[in-house]
């Protein structure tokens, strides 16, 4: 019994010593999406890109999966172009924002928008496809930019 609790103990005491490197805040940005979708429309209507830290995932939807299957990509992200991104985003001002601007996919105009997940949770702000959007300056126009960067290539 007493060689149990000392096993006990001592497994205990190095658990409770093994803390983790680098924990994450409420504010650390895990990921970045820039996505469109349309409603009524033939093909691939939703396209989105997720950025990470050191990767992009590009993905590309149907509503006839069966005709047009699901493609998806990915592409490395640096260091350097995950920074440029997150120095445009002003987390505060973007977890303050309403969560639709305009008439996003009106008559079938079409959406855009940006999802931001971080360790306390994800907001989406949804717009108008193409249009500006001040309010999420200077992000929108940086996403696509790289949008158009990897997907021209």
């Amino acid at each position: 019994m007493k060689i149990m609790i000392a096993l006990v103990s001592l497994l205990v005491f190095f658990t409770a010593c093994n803390t983790p490197k680098e924990v994450a805040s409420k504010d650390t940005i895990i990921s970045i999406t820039h996505g469109t979708n349309f409603g009524h429309c033939r093909g691939y209507c939703r396209k989105e890109l997720v950025f990470y830290p050191n990767q992009i995932n590009y993905f590309e939807a149907s509503v006839d999966s069966t005709t047009n299957p699901v493609k998806v990509e990915n592409f490395k992200n640096t260091s350097k172009e995950w920074s440029t991104l997150t120095e445009k985003l002003d987390l505060k001002k973007f977890n303050s924002l309403e969560e639709r601007y305009g008439c996003p996919d009106c008559a079938d105009g079409g959406s855009e928008y940006i999802e931001i997940k971080t360790a306390e949770g994800t907001k989406r702000v949804t717009i108008e496809f193409n249009k500006e959007a001040s309010q999420l300056e200077p992000l929108l126009t940086e996403l696509r930019s790289q949008r158009k960067k990897l997907l021209e290539n």
